[in-house]
């Protein structure tokens, strides 16, 4: 049977599953069997970057979705999902551009670009901007893809190639916020997500709950042992900066702070939720001043100097923040616990010969209840290779002094590694500069 015969029954079973709204193990596997032939057929040539990329992805189904397919980041790894429907309706070609589409969402950091954008323009316009940013440049999408052309037709509006994001949504939504009121259609039910919906395409991203650092380590990841050099332009610059334009710990923790609620406070400004009526008691606000907990491994991967470096520079973002400071020192144990509240009042290292371990660290944090507050771990990164409590890895950073990387397996976390007075630098406008590809992807052959 060939691949079109075989998407052909597929598609016609996937009417009848979604009518039925039931699972079926063996068209799932027929399903992914499919997918797997679009994996492959990417890896040949010079799309292999993709194909390559995909192997690590993991693949679910949803009929819910209003878009072929739609990844998200999610406990350390990539999950993509697939409304068979729409995506049987696609030909091979199609899908291995789809697949591309969504892996330069991920490269470009769209899940936190949308976020940023919403907060300027309208969820249409972002949506549009995103998918018009990339598709002018990819080869083979659906019809029913937002192409620069059929964003220009249906907003009415001139736009340029290879420009930001921000172009884009910015030009989009000025026609849409005068275009005219249209009379509200009717909700299509499940049955009838027959075709392409742009405007809900990204809605799979509005769940995510994930920090850009946790979003990056999870991308950091899934490149490990990618062959780049097939990868489009772009997407190799991209991967060649990735190192040089990290982000320093200090200006992790800066970020963080701010986020990270101590408890509560009384206050007379407000009334007793409980007992609004009784005016002398007072009501409750939250207090932001935050604690930052600094863990060191004190086991022989820290040098007395870098200990007092490592304490003077979280010291002045604490300064600058608030914030109190509660010093762990530890090996393969706890040593020393205290709080200061300024650079006089740093202590020598103790002494240690111990081994490392992370997890008395966190059962103090746990039976403390201070699972809440910022926590930045100073360590060579060897140690066990999981905590023996849960853990907010969103509060977390790991700061690693040496070369070694994390031994923790239950990842993914933010992992930094140690500098000093590194200025951290600016990305640009977010334009891609794919110029030489587009040429190329044009100009080549199909395969």
């Amino acid at each position: 049977m060939s691949f079109d015969e075989k998407r052909e029954d597929l598609y016609h079973k996937a009417l009848i599953l979604e009518e039925k709204k039931g699972e079926d193990s063996s068209f799932n596997k027929e399903f992914f069997d499919l997918v797997s032939d679009v994996v492959i057929y990417l890896m040949k040539g010079e799309n292999s970057f993709f194909g390559s990329f995909m192997l690590k992805i993991k693949r679910k189904l949803s009929f819910s979705l209003t878009y072929p397919l739609g990844t998200i980041p999610f406990k350390g790894e990539y999950v993509m999902y697939f409304n068979p429907v729409l995506f049987l309706q696609c030909t091979k070609k199609e899908m291995g551009a789809l697949f591309k589409h969504e892996i330069y969402h991920i490269m470009f950091s769209h899940y936190e670009r949308e976020k940023e954008l919403r907060n300027s323009f309208s969820k249409e316009a972002v949506n549009v901007a995103l998918d018009v940013a990339i598709n002018q440049f990819i080869k083979d999408l659906p019809m029913d893809a937002m192409r620069l052309d059929r964003a220009e037709k249906e907003y009415n509006v001139e736009l340029k190639e290879d420009m930001p994001i921000e172009y884009y949504a910015k030009e989009i939504d000025k026609k849409i916020r005068k275009r005219e009121k249209k009379e509200k259609k009717d909700v299509r039910s499940d049955k009838a997500k027959r075709n392409f919906d742009i405007n809900t395409a990204h809605d799979v991203w509005e769940s995510l709950d994930i920090s850009s650092e946790l979003s990056e380590s999870i991308k950091d990841k899934t490149l490990n042992g990618i062959e780049s050099e097939q990868a489009p332009e772009s997407i190799r610059e991209l991967i060649k900066n990735r190192g040089k334009a990290e982000v320093p710990w200090q200006s992790v923790l800066k970020k963080l702070i701010p986020s990270i609620e101590k408890g509560y406070k009384k206050t007379i400004t407000r009334r007793d939720r409980r007992q609004s009526e009784r005016l002398d008691l007072r009501g409750r606000l939250r207090d932001r001043i935050p604690e930052i907990i600094v863990a060191i491994d004190i086991s022989g991967s820290i040098s007395k100097d870098e200990f007092r470096k490592i304490l003077v520079e979280v010291m002045k973002i604490a300064d600058t923040r608030r914030a109190k400071v509660k010093i762990i020192e530890c090996d393969n144990k706890i040593r020393r616990v205290y709080d200061i509240k300024s650079i006089n009042e740093i202590k020598d290292r103790y002494d240690s010969l111990g081994s490392t371990a992370f997890s008395p660290v966190f059962e103090y944090i746990a039976q403390n209840k201070l699972f809440n507050r910022p926590i930045i771990y100073f360590t060579d990164g060897v140690g066990e290779k999981n905590l023996s409590v849960k853990v907010n890895k969103k509060n977390i950073i790991w700061v690693l002094t040496g070369e070694d990387e994390l031994s923790l397996e239950d990842g993914p976390y933010v992992i930094k590694k140690l500098s000093y007075e590194k200025k951290e630098k600016i990305d640009g406008a977010e334009g891609i500069r794919m110029y030489k590809e587009v040429m190329q992807d044009r100009n080549s052959t199909c395969l």
